[in-house]
């Protein structure tokens, strides 16, 4: 019964409600709330809060039905809706969901709680018992209900005795606050449990990191994701993309070596893929390439092999032309790195791609190779020639191997998880990429908004021959020109 009346309170949520007062029952009453059945009550030692909570317990000989709720406006900037809860049962009853803390928008949806489990948030369904004699901690994330209004629910529709809630109270956090936090106790947690170097926090405008690399690294990598971060939303919003800047600060792991992304990950990975965007925790990964296995093991064998010139001045010569290839060559694969996987990041939070959606590689690497170009050790700029991507290109279309279709291109991923193929799937990706955004910008900017609420990949193939008027087939001449066209203007000298 009572659930059915939190939710048709909440198909009728007042467009303005008052200020947070004694949301977190600091008063020691229930002013505020509206209800029954629930009682101030203190949170001692095991309590669910610092010191406020309230308690549907049974006072009676027999048990009752309780439920408590209020109406609260989300303000700008928010994270999280905090609180600590538990159920209560007496041994001989068993559990079921007739206790629970709801939060609900208009329309009568119930926005999804999770529950901290070891060092995650797992979503669940009803409120726990407590664990250790503890309540457990649980939280809503309403990052985008900013200026919404929502209810509030607490509910005990378990009549049985000895049966009921307890609930602390509710603090509205701030997202950056919650995020670094949280980011800050998951890299801590990494670094003990793997015997990495601690980590420390940075924070700039836009970002914060955690890194246990040197200070100037970590800064470093901080300046590069504020350089491209006021540059993508400029040139993307110029093309005509309607995007909005993230309601907080992103967060970025960085590492001193492979290793340490590797335990961020939880698995070793192929030296090419030196970092990461992390859809799960929504962060950017990345280490510093002087670790990366494979290009120490290059620096030995070419050390080895200096030590074969028999010549001082030669040996000093190969050796200072090594020691400088080497430092550009790490100086690059930073900053590309670097840029392409914030091009990710910021992609999948400003409201271009979905991170819960059926998005296909062609759009994530093609959006982001379009964003990562470097060359002599500087970044070029969004959109600019990348001489990385164009390198893969110049074989076939010299005739030196077949191109990937563009039917498969759009419709498939597996090209891009083959070791034989992945490098020339990225660069046609790009280059595909490249010629929608300077020819077809609004065609694409369709296809985008097509795909966002895509769940399975099934409507690919019809979502871009809907979004840019043509069969896909029809589109490969195109194409095909493009990619000729990138390579003859731009094919980058090898010295």
């Amino acid at each position: 019964m009572y659930l059915a009346l939190a939710l048709c309170l909440a198909a009728s949520v007042p467009a303005e409600t008052g200020n947070l007062d004694n949301l977190d029952f600091h008063h020691g009453t229930l002013a505020g709330w509206e209800g029954e059945g629930f009682a101030p009550a203190p949170a001692g030692r095991h309590g669910p809060s610092a010191g406020f909570a309230v308690c549907s317990s049974d006072r009676g000989p027999k048990g009752h039905k309780a439920m408590l709720h209020r109406t609260i406006t989300i303000p700008p900037g928010a994270g999280v809706i905090r609180f600590t809860a538990h159920a209560v049962r007496d041994k001989k009853s068993g559990a079921n969901d007739s206790i629970d803390v709801v939060l609900l928008a208009a329309g009568k949806r119930v926005i999804t709680k999770q529950v901290r489990k070891g060092g995650e948030w797992q979503p669940v369904a009803g409120i726990l018992p407590a664990e250790g004699g503890r309540s457990r901690e649980y939280v809503w994330d309403v990052r985008e209900y900013a200026g919404h209004t929502l209810r509030i629910a607490l509910l005990d529709e378990d009549e049985r005795r000895d049966c009921f809630l307890v609930c602390g109270g509710f603090r509205v956090v701030p997202a950056d606050e919650f995020d670094g936090r949280e980011f800050g106790r998951f890299m801590r947690n990494l670094t003990a449990e793997y015997k990495l170097g601690p980590a420390a926090r940075f924070e700039s405008k836009h970002f914060i990191a955690y890194s246990n690399a040197d200070d100037e690294f970590a800064e470093m990598r901080l300046n590069n994701c504020e350089l491209i971060y006021d540059f993508f939303f400029d040139h993307f919003r110029k093309k005509g993309f309607r995007i909005h800047e993230p309601v907080s600060k992103l967060m970025v792991a960085v590492f001193d070596s492979q290793a340490g992304m590797e335990a961020y990950i939880g698995q070793r990975m192929p030296t090419a893929v030196t970092g990461l965007y992390h859809p799960k925790s929504n962060r950017l990964v990345v280490y510093d390439y002087a670790k990366n296995r494979s290009f120490e093991e290059t620096k030995r064998l070419a050390r080895a092999e200096a030590r074969r010139i028999n010549s001082d001045l030669d040996r000093r010569r190969y050796i200072d032309t090594l020691n400088r290839r080497a430092s550009e060559f790490r100086t690059e694969a930073n900053i590309g790195t670097v840029m392409h996987e914030v091009a990710h990041q910021l992609s999948f939070n400003c409201g271009m791609l979905n991170r819960e959606a059926d998005v296909p590689f062609w759009v994530a690497e093609g959006l982001a190779t379009y964003c990562e170009a470097t060359e002599n050790g500087a970044w070029q700029g969004i959109g600019e020639p990348n001489p990385e991507r164009i390198m893969p290109l110049v074989g076939p279309v010299r005739g030196q191997g077949p191109l990937i279709k563009l039917n498969d291109l759009v419709t498939r991923d597996d090209w891009m998880r083959d070791t034989k193929t992945a490098l020339l799937a990225y660069a046609q990706s790009w280059a595909l990429f490249k010629m929608l955004m300077e020819e077809r910008p609004g065609q694409l900017r369709k296809y985008l908004e097509a795909n966002y609420s895509r769940k399975t990949p099934d409507r690919r193939a019809a979502d871009f021959a809907t979004a840019f008027g043509v069969e896909v087939d029809r589109l490969e001449l195109r194409y095909l020109e493009f990619v000729k066209e990138q390579v003859e203007r731009h094919t980058p000298v090898r010295r």
